[in-house]
């Protein structure tokens, strides 16, 4: 009978080994008796070993002092020169070195950051624009970014399908079962939700048109009949409850 802790029981498990190694012979008995011993040795470690004794230990902590460090970049050609004697020992090189060093970044750096303030005044002249349109009694506002996202879908499926009357009415298809969808789950079915929302950005009227239709619950098949099911490639990122069901 084994011991129920600590280490005890390990002569037990070598006379084990011994007998398992007598009864056998070759280089099967010596495995044998190697792989027995090794988990003898975990049990051993394991079963002596504290779980709970790395919550009195504080890891070892770090400080970063700053400038004190440097990169270096090297680059440059290095040509061979002909010589008049014909000596293997004896050669000359001519080499042209570009050196450049400079401290290591302490902060990070991000690439958006330079452009940020450039956003933020686009941002601000939009809010602006919008504001401006609001107050004049105008409904709707300017959005060149969806008119040319919705331009270059157009233009997409048009040539996907040699007919550019199909890009538009997949579009318009697209923006119309959108308007259907009730619940987008995931950051990607988001993205698409606002790319297909017209909202009240000043476009041509059959885009409002069109997710005004997918609101009032019209088949959006029926009514874009010149696009069927495999001529919008945004067919296969919409899921409807048909499918489900099927």
């Amino acid at each position: 009978m084994l011991p129920e802790s600590g280490c005890g029981w390990l002569p037990l498990w070598q006379q084990l080994i011994s007998k398992c190694a007598e009864d056998m012979s070759g280089a099967g008995s010596i495995f044998i008796s190697f792989a027995l011993l090794a988990l003898g040795w975990i049990y051993c470690a394991s079963a002596s070993a504290n779980l709970t004794e790395f919550l009195s230990h504080r890891q070892r902590r770090g400080l970063i002092f700053q400038n004190s460090g440097s990169i270096k970049f090297s680059i440059g050609p290095s040509l061979p020169i002909p010589l008049g004697d014909h000596v293997s020992f004896r050669s000359a090189v001519l080499s042209f070195t570009l050196q450049t060093s400079s401290n290591l970044p302490t902060t990070p750096i991000w690439p958006w950051d330079k452009w940020e303030s450039t956003f933020a005044r686009s941002l601000q002249q939009m809010r602006r624009n919008i504001e401006r349109n609001t107050a004049n009694g105008a409904v709707r506002y300017a959005d060149d970014a969806r008119l040319l996202t919705y331009t270059v879908l157009e233009e997409y499926m048009g040539r996907r399908n040699n007919n550019m009357i199909v890009g538009r009415q997949c579009l318009l298809r697209s923006i119309c079962e959108n308007a259907q969808v009730h619940h987008h789950v995931g950051i990607f079915s988001e993205i698409l939700n606002i790319v297909l929302s017209p909202g009240k950005a000043d476009l041509d009227n059959a885009y409002h048109d069109a997710f005004a239709a997918g609101q009032a619950g019209a088949n959006c098949l029926a009514v874009f009949k010149a696009c069927p099911r495999g001529l919008n490639f945004l067919d296969e990122l919409f899921v409807s409850e048909h499918n489900l069901i099927d």
